[in-house]
């Protein structure tokens, strides 16, 4: 598994990292998004910090944007932060997308202090 998923006091932390497929990234949500703790969590911050790819088809890229609009359903005002390291613009892109007319704040970080700051997290270390 490429990814961990943390549940936090006022929110959910979830890391990627080496090689990333949309299948994990499908899973992660449907974990994510089926939990009881969602319905009062104030940020999800995804760190992409540390992947070297994603692969993702077209039909995993649709599925996580139904599984996103369900969510948003039942849960608003949820800040999303993304931190997504230089050089993967492409990924970032494919993940905002999901936000294009959301409800939900969506911005993109290169690095976790301000990802943290935004969403009001405090790190655990």
């Amino acid at each position: 598994m490429s990814y961990k998923l943390v549940w936090e006091p006022n929110g959910i932390y979830w890391k990627y990292n080496g090689k990333v497929s949309g299948k994990e990234i499908v899973d992660a949500s449907t974990s994510v998004y089926g939990d009881p703790r969602f319905d009062n969590i104030n940020y999800k911050l995804v760190d992409f910090l540390d992947i070297q790819s994603v692969d993702m088809t077209d039909n995993e890229i649709a599925l996580l944007a139904c599984q996103h609009k369900a969510a948003e359903q039942s849960r608003q005002n949820v800040k999303n932060a993304i931190v997504i390291g230089s050089g993967k613009d492409e990924v970032a892109k494919k993940f905002a997308a999901f936000f294009s007319d959301s409800s939900w704040e969506v911005k993109i970080f290169d690095n976790l202090d301000d990802a943290n700051d935004w969403v009001g997290r405090e790190p655990h270390n």
